[in-house]
Formats: structure tokens, C-alpha cells, sequence
């Protein structure tokens, strides 16, 4: 009842009496309402103003303190910054502070709004007061002859193409995995129906690639250059690796009298041992001692190089690793008895 009465007082004073501005020093305060008769639900915006002379210095203004509601069932949906702002151009020393508050009520009927407190240069026993206001809320006329629908239909939110992105990138995860299962699957496929055919390797003989080495080696004439150490060298080297092929001893690492005793039980012509221990004793004291042969030793020991490796060659009618071969050896590599 107490708060009807006081709802009553203020309907009438803001029906009779005008709207009045308070003057506190150099501060004019108000408050206003934008539509001061809305539909139950929707919003509006009560705005308070504190006017002043900047020629006559800022003054410290304490604002009203607005929380959730004005008064009951008169609720408050948002309140913005304080900002300031010149009203007229033309008297640019005049300012103005300006607080907007979003209200709404969700009851009809009609709300007395009472004057707002503003306390000037922390004045509180002479504060400025706004009028008093008026806010009528209306209900929406129902027509039971019809159904029951929402007072005010869903507002539709705009279409952002942000919200499409989480979507998009599902979407090329999915693809890359898919695609990249697609490829090992199609290439593993291929390969279980892949047929490998091997190709047969050829197999050189020791004696051919030895040939093959000495006719490079004399195309290069280092002895005739003057190269008396390298000759002797790649010839040494062409009979070692041939003898090391051909009877499978160590030959590369071996001396010249191990090598000889290695061969010392091989069916091998005596001549062409002592052809072969001429070579490799020659070839030593070229290497170690800085003997300079006469160029008939140069010819001796190549030519000596190439009957060897032609009198102790094994002759096979097959050259591949995956036909048949029959040996017709040219001696045999058994120990002489």
C-alpha cells in the first residue's frame, strides 16, 4: 500500500507539474526518458545529462548509483560510459556529461521513476535532483479467438561466414585422411600385383677383367712418360687381384714370398712362376728401393703380365649367375703331385 501511494504521488506531480532543471553552481542536471509508453518486454533508453561552463572550471560530479533495477519490476538491461560532448558548436565552452541506460519491464502498468541524486564538488547537503518520470508499459491486446503465440518473434542472428569455418575445416581433415588411405591402399595393391622379374647378372671371369685392365693400362703409357712407380703399381695391383679372384688367397695383403708359397702347390706352369715372381720382385724394388728399370724390363713385366694371366686362366661356357655352368679349365686347380 505504502509503495502504491508513493506509485500515485509521483503519476501526478509529473502530470502537473512542468519539467523543472536544477541549478547547483555552474551544474545543471537532468534525466529523460526516449518513449515514456512501451509494450510489455520491449526497451528504452533513460538518459541523465549533467551540463556545465567550462569557463568556470570542471566541478567533481557524483553520479547516481544505478544496480540492476530503478524501482520494482522496472528492470535494467545496460548502462553505458560516462561521456562527454559539446551540445552546440556555436558555445564550445559548454559541455555536457551524458550516461545512457537501457530499462525494460516485463509487467504492464504504469511506474513512477523518481528524481535522480547528483552531488556537485562532494556537496552532499545541497545535492541536485531531476524530475520526476513517468513510464507506462502496456500489454499486448490477446485475441482468444486465435492461438497462443510469442509476443515478439525470435530475432533472426546474421549469417557469418566465421561459423562455416570449423565446418570447412572437418571437412579437409576428412579429405586429406581418406585421400591418404586411398594412396597406400591403391599403391600397395599395385605392388602385391607386381611381378619382379630379375635380371641376370653377368658374371666377368678374373682372367677377362685382368686382360681388360692390362690393355687400359698399357693404352696409358705411364712408363713412357716418365710415371715409373705408378706403372709398376697397377701392374702389381691387376696380378694381385686377379690371382686373389682366380685361387682365393689373400693376395692384396700378401708379400711377394707369400704369394709365392700360396702358389708353391697349384698346378701352374714353373716357367710362369718364375715369370710372375720376376714380376711382382721388380715391381717391389721400383716401389720401395727406387729401382729404375731399362725400358725392356717395362715390356718384360707387361708382357709377362698377360701370358700368366692367360696360361692359368679357367675357361666357362656360361657367363650368368643363373644358368648352368660347365667348367673346361685350361689347368687344373688341384696340388700338383
Amino acid at each position: 500500500m505504502k509503495a502504491g501511494f508513493y506509485h500515485i504521488v509521483y503519476f501526478f506531480a509529473a502530470l502537473f507539474i512542468p519539467e523543472i532543471t536544477l541549478h547547483a553552481q555552474q551544474v545543471q542536471v537532468s534525466a529523460r526518458i526516449d518513449s515514456t509508453s512501451i509494450l510489455i518486454g520491449n526497451q528504452t533508453t533513460l538518459r541523465l545529462t549533467a551540463a556545465f561552463d567550462v569557463k568556470n572550471g570542471v566541478p567533481k560530479i557524483q553520479w547516481p548509483k544505478i544496480s540492476d533495477s530503478l524501482i520494482s519490476k522496472v528492470d535494467v538491461i545496460n548502462k553505458s560510459k560516462i561521456a562527454t560532448v559539446i551540445p552546440d558548436s556555436s558555445q564550445p565552452t559548454i559541455q555536457q556529461q551524458v550516461e545512457n541506460i537501457t530499462i525494460t519491464s516485463f509487467d504492464s502498468g504504469y511506474y513512477a521513476i523518481p528524481p535522480f541524486q547528483f552531488i556537485i564538488n562532494g556537496d552532499s547537503s545541497n545535492p541536485q535532483m531531476t524530475q520526476a518520470m513517468m513510464l507506462q508499459v502496456n500489454t499486448v491486446h490477446v485475441d482468444t479467438t486465435k492461438a497462443f503465440k510469442d509476443i515478439k518473434a525470435p530475432i533472426q542472428a546474421p549469417f557469418s561466414i566465421l561459423e562455416l569455418l570449423p565446418y570447412i575445416g572437418y571437412g579437409l581433415l576428412a579429405l586429406i585422411v581418406i585421400g591418404t588411405i586411398l594412396y597406400y591402399v591403391i599403391k600397395n595393391r599395385k605392388k602385391k600385383n607386381m611381378v619382379v622379374v630379375e635380371q641376370p647378372k653377368v658374371i666377368v671371369p678374373p682372367h677377362v677383367k685382368a686382360l681388360e685392365e692390362l690393355e687400359k693400362l698399357g693404352l696409358k703409357k705411364l712408363w713412357q712418360e716418365g710415371k715409373i712407380k705408378e706403372y709398376y703399381t697397377r701392374i702389381t695391383d691387376i696380378i694381385r687381384t686377379y690371382i686373389e679372384e682366380r685361387y682365393t688367397i689373400g693376395a692384396l695383403e700378401m708379400t711377394t714370398d707369400e704369394i709365392m708359397l700360396a702358389l708353391k702347390r697349384r698346378a701352374i706352369n714353373e716357367s710362369m712362376k718364375e715369370k710372375l715372381r720376376a714380376i711382382l720382385v721388380l715391381s717391389d724394388l721400383v716401389k720401395f728401393a727406387k729401382e729404375n728399370p731399362l725400358p725392356t724390363d717395362h715390356e718384360f713385366c707387361f708382357n709377362s703380365s698377360v701370358d700368366f694371366v692367360n696360361e692359368t686362366a679357367e675357361r666357362q661356357t656360361s657367363t650368368t649367375e643363373t644358368g648352368t655352368a660347365t667348367s673346361a679349365p685350361h689347368e687344373q686347380n688341384t696340388p700338383a703331385t
